[in-house]
């Protein structure tokens, strides 16, 4: 995100890390100013300051972040956003601190290795970023919000927070829980040694840092268990129906008009 408004506006970025990272980035230019994010009075200087706080940590470290901080973040004129993977979770914790200026935030955009030495100015191009304001949200902040997200070559899209955890339990929570549930069938009963490339492109998603992943299960525990339970039926059906050629051509089609959609 820094990166990108480098290129695209002339906006001054404090980063809240740890040192190390946070010294490499102010050497390489990406930020201003860097405070360390064990010093809670620098942090509630720079919120005192701020006209735009992102928070791009997991689910759960957002949520600290809002409780230990409401006083600084409650300013009217600041706006909050963050980046994490689930949204209701953090829309009650916003609204139990007060927080009306936090809109959350969830980009559709990553890539497989993370930290500073392979960050891209361009990740966010095109990538959709769903925003979802709570009912109290005020409007001015959520333009604003809207704003730097377009800023950034990103797509605002306004949806419900619980349309939203629904939508991703089955578009992002699913696929990494099979791939990786694949993954350990094949490790246990001693297969890996005849993988190829199916397996492979089904791993692409396996192994995910857990550090955010299991935020992210934790707090959408309900739509993932729907989105489980309604997978665990159609196996099951499929199991019975391995001799039915009309319900696997049917599946097959259905995989790949999907794979065609989303491909574009």
């Amino acid at each position: 995100m820094a990166l990108a408004a480098r290129i695209h506006g002339p906006l001054r970025c404090t980063g809240i890390d740890r040192a190390a990272i946070g010294a490499v980035a102010l050497e390489q230019g990406i930020v201003d100013d860097v405070v360390d994010d064990t010093d809670v009075d620098a942090i509630n200087r720079i919120l005192a300051e701020a006209d735009l706080v992102v928070l791009a940590l997991p689910v759960l470290a957002v949520a600290t972040f809002l409780e230990r901080h409401q006083g600084a973040l409650a300013r009217a004129d600041l706006a909050v956003t963050d980046t994490g993977a689930t949204k209701r979770h953090l829309d009650d914790v916003a609204g139990a601190a007060g927080l009306a200026n936090f809109i959350g935030g969830h980009p559709m955009a990553g890539k497989a290795q993370g930290g500073l030495a392979h960050a891209s100015a361009h990740l966010f191009e095109g990538a959709r970023w769903f925003l979802c304001a709570r009912r109290d949200a005020d409007t001015a902040i959520l333009t604003r919000v809207r704003a730097f997200v377009s800023l950034l070559g990103a797509v605002p899209v306004e949806v419900d927070a619980g349309e939203h955890d629904r939508d991703v339990a089955l578009t992002s929570h699913l696929p990494h829980l099979v791939a990786n549930a694949v993954a350990e069938v094949v490790l246990q009963e001693g297969a890996l040694h005849a993988a190829g490339g199916s397996l492979r492109d089904l791993l692409v998603v396996a192994g995910a840092p857990f550090e955010s992943w299991g935020d992210t299960i934790q707090t959408n525990q309900v739509a993932i268990g729907t989105a489980l339970d309604d997978l665990i039926s159609r196996l099951t059906a499929i199991r019975a129906a391995l001799d039915d050629k009309d319900r696997l051509r049917d599946l097959f089609a259905h995989g790949r008009a999907v794979k065609e959609r989303s491909n574009g």
